[in-house]
């Protein structure tokens, strides 16, 4: 039986808006990140999209934001198996200090580890056992999970010779990536990004 995993990444946040890096460490959404969420919500129920299970990230902004897409209405499970990567020492700096201590572009492989992070196969390994250990469940067959940008796109990548929609980078706060699932396989059929320029906050 072929399964669907709808993978969300959270709203927009205070640390997002200040330029400051946030991985295990958590800030709240910004009034715009819940106008990001109301967004990806109402394109969902113009899909007439239904999940039967629903699961987060245990940081507070990935909880909101399911909150804000789901009404209030479904209850869910938080799971530390769907947080962001661990930036180590660099949790909670500006931005521009990647730069600064010479940052790969969006890979990171193993450069996080030498500031005590994760590595891209520790984190690949985390979301690919997390979601499928989900996907496997009983009465799974719709899922919604909440996470992270930069986890996202490297479970996404994990996948790459699976998926119909290729994505090598972050994106926007609020995309909702599709996947079916089966037989222990995922694959990238749809991603949808939201028009936040739509909004006034």
């Amino acid at each position: 039986m072929t399964k669907t995993l709808y993978l969300m990444r959270h709203g927009q946040t205070f640390f997002n808006s200040r330029g400051i890096i946030q991985g295990w460490c958590d800030s709240p959404l910004t009034e715009r990140g819940i106008a990001q969420a109301k967004l990806t919500r109402d394109h969902i129920e113009a899909l007439g999209l239904t999940f039967d299970h629903a699961y987060s990230s245990s940081a507070e902004r990935a909880c909101d934001t399911l909150e804000v897409v789901t009404r209030g209405a479904m209850p869910y499970v938080r799971t530390k198996g769907l947080k962001e990567f661990h930036y180590g020492e660099l949790e909670g700096c500006p931005y521009g200090l990647f730069a600064a201590v010479g940052s790969p572009y969006e890979s990171y492989g193993n450069w996080l580890v030498q500031f005590g992070g994760d590595s891209e196969a520790t984190v690949a390994a985390r979301m690919n056992k997390t979601l499928a250990d989900i996907m496997e469940r009983e009465d799974h067959e719709r899922v919604l999970a909440v996470s992270h940008g930069a986890c996202i796109r490297c479970f996404t990548s994990s996948w790459d010779q699976h998926n119909l929609v290729h994505v090598s980078s972050v994106s926007k706060n609020c995309s909702l990536y599709t996947f079916t699932y089966q037989d222990g396989t995922f694959s990238l059929v749809d991603l949808f990004e939201p028009d936040d320029s739509v909004l006034n906050c």
